[in-house]
């Protein structure tokens, strides 16, 4: 799953982005420092994972990850084409999930696209061009199938998600294969100053770059009381990629081989044998049965083989739908 980092020039995003993959995008004071988009990976801070491996002594840990992508600063008719606007837009239509990063903090050493900072104009400049875009995209595929009788019951559509459009309304139905950007999920993010006093008049998740940045080396527990003084999520970056988890209706279910544990990521209601398929393509085409442990039980057993002991282990088939904190051991014929 892709998640992808936009808004206006110079409001934090190659920083923030640099926070959650440890990456080292190029941050400067200038707008389009990012021309082309940054990606990288964010290891899923997972306390389920660590206690399995209390018990399980594994010496190899694989935490789960998600893909972010910084992508360019986004400036007013994007969707003709000015400043990176093509660019910019082509790359949204590929994540799945939006982080939508506004500024919230005022320096004069870094400029804004106006004057003063105001979030929720800054909002509606980005939402209003996406809403362009999709527009533009509508019309388009309007214009190809207008004189096609057969294609009458997609026209009525894409004439009701144009009104839409028109009226500032996201569409209740979309045309499968039409890539709009408006019908993909957004978490609206406040990057604030280190105080968190700035007044936004928007709501969304509190966080500071600049705080961040600041506290990397400290405690978690330092961390979570400072961002409490300032009036931000206590949770900072850890608790913003648990909201994407939840926007993406993705769970984690893990893996005990060997000298390895491991968190796996997947959409919520995916079967086991698409679960083992992502362990490795062998184990769906030759999918047995699953053995499942749920991570409650396996804490009150403190180890699988005790689990087992006990009957807490339960014998799936290849229909089973995977379940949040699901241990799970794969049968297959190889």
């Amino acid at each position: 799953m892709k998640v992808g980092i936009i808004g206006l020039p110079n409001i934090g995003k190659s920083s923030l982005f640099n926070l959650l993959t440890k990456a080292n995008a190029q941050v400067a004071n200038f707008p389009f420092t990012t021309i082309d988009r940054n990606v990288g990976m964010a290891t899923i801070p997972d306390e389920r994972l660590m206690k399995i491996v209390e018990i399980t002594k594994s010496s190899k840990v694989r935490f789960a990850s998600i893909e972010f992508i910084d992508i360019a600063g986004l400036i007013k008719n994007a969707y003709k084409g000015d400043g990176l606007g093509n660019k910019f837009l082509a790359h949204i239509r590929d994540v799945h999930l939006i982080i939508h990063l506004l500024r919230c903090f005022t320096n004069p050493d870094i400029p804004h696209t106006d004057s003063d900072i105001v979030p929720q104009r800054d909002y509606e400049i980005v939402r209003t061009e996406l809403f362009l875009a999709d527009l533009e995209i509508v019309e388009r595929r309007i214009e190809r199938i207008k004189k096609k009788a057969e294609c009458r019951e997609e026209m009525n559509q894409l004439c009701k998600m144009k009104e839409d459009i028109n009226r500032g309304k996201i569409p209740d139905e979309t045309v499968a294969d039409l890539p709009l950007l408006l019908t993909k999920p957004e978490i609206i993010v406040l990057n604030l100053d280190e105080d968190g006093k700035f007044k936004n008049g928007v709501d969304g998740y509190r966080c500071s770059v600049k705080l961040e940045e600041d506290i990397l080396e400290f405690e978690e527990k330092e961390k979570e009381e400072l961002r409490k003084d300032s009036g931000l999520n206590p949770r900072g970056l850890s608790g913003l990629i648990g909201l994407c988890l939840e926007k993406l209706s993705m769970i984690l279910f893990y893996t005990i081989k060997g000298e390895e544990a491991r968190a796996w990521p997947v959409k919520d209601s995916t079967k086991v044998v698409d679960a083992a398929g992502m362990i490795h393509s062998d184990m769906k085409e030759g999918f047995i049965k699953a053995e499942v442990l749920n991570y409650v039980d396996f804490m009150k057993a403190e180890g699988f083989a005790q689990a087992q002991h006990l009957g807490l282990t339960k014998i799936e088939g290849k229909e089973y739908i995977v379940q949040d904190g699901d241990i799970i051991l794969i049968k297959f014929r190889a």
